[in-house]
């Protein structure tokens, strides 16, 4: 009797490989670092009463970018990345929020003395700036070993 053949393909592996998810989460977390620094930029410009039309302009198109690396995250699925991709996420979502929010304030700043308190104080991303610089360096640090 002759060798069974099967009609159909063998079915993907479930757990993608770890070099690509690393490969893409690394680019990600660089990308994200770039574009941290357009955002602290803007939110420079903000806090100096710029142009809303001219800073929404460059700022919406970075929220945007931001939000758009957050669904590619959901694509890095390896359990070994897991916790740093959660941590991915919650960064770009902060910086676009952020970004957003100061665009928002700049918008309706001029009604109230106390917006224009909040909205000299808008700066750097802080806390989370730093948090990104951390990831972005663990995960060079894994895919250089």
């Amino acid at each position: 009797m002759p060798g069974v053949r099967l009609h159909r393909a063998l079915a993907a592996s479930a757990t993608p490989i770890y070099e690509d998810d690393l490969g893409r989460a690394l680019r990600l977390a660089q990308e994200g670092s770039y574009w941290q620094g357009e955002v602290e930029d803007l939110l420079i410009a903000i806090r100096d009463d710029g142009d809303l039309a001219e800073l929404s302009r460059a700022g919406g198109p970075i929220i945007s970018r931001y939000e758009a690396m957050r669904v590619e995250l959901r694509a890095i699925r390896h359990p070994a990345l897991r916790a740093d991709m959660v941590a991915l996420d919650e960064v770009f979502a902060n910086h676009a929020m952020v970004l957003h929010c100061a665009l928002d304030l700049l918008a309706v700043s001029w009604r109230s003395e106390r917006l224009r308190e909040e909205q000299g104080r808008l700066g750097g991303v802080g806390a989370q700036g730093a948090r990104l610089a951390e990831l972005t360096a663990n995960l060079k640090r894994l895919a250089e070993a």
